[in-house]
């Protein structure tokens, strides 16, 4: 049995490295720690690794709104106008967030 504190270090480095509960879960399986020992470690990790799903979900879901708001500000108003103008920044702010977000979930 391996030391709880050497699988505790381990989930420290990977939550700071932005990996989620599940992900971590399964590195640490790869590198042969048991079911048990990771259950242990993982109830003494701050919560931290459980919220980064749901924040990679929530930023993917802004950049998408900012996507179709700017298009529909796009549509709706002539072009020219400010508000026009201001579609085609929210159109961009989104995509770019889009693949902003994209690209940090494919380096985990």
């Amino acid at each position: 049995m391996t030391n709880t504190n050497d699988i505790r270090l381990e989930i420290d480095k990977q939550i700071a490295a932005g990996f989620t509960a599940d992900e971590i879960r399964k590195n640490l399986m790869s590198q042969q720690y048991s079911s048990e020992e990771i259950t242990t470690a993982m109830k003494q990790a701050p919560a931290a690794a459980k919220e980064k799903s749901s924040i990679g979900v929530v930023s993917l879901l802004v950049s998408v709104y900012f996507i179709f708001n700017g298009i529909m500000k796009m549509n709706k108003y002539p072009s020219g106008s400010v508000i026009y103008v201001f579609g085609i920044v929210m159109l961009c702010a989104g995509i770019g967030g889009l693949i902003f977000k994209l690209v940090d979930m494919s380096r985990r």
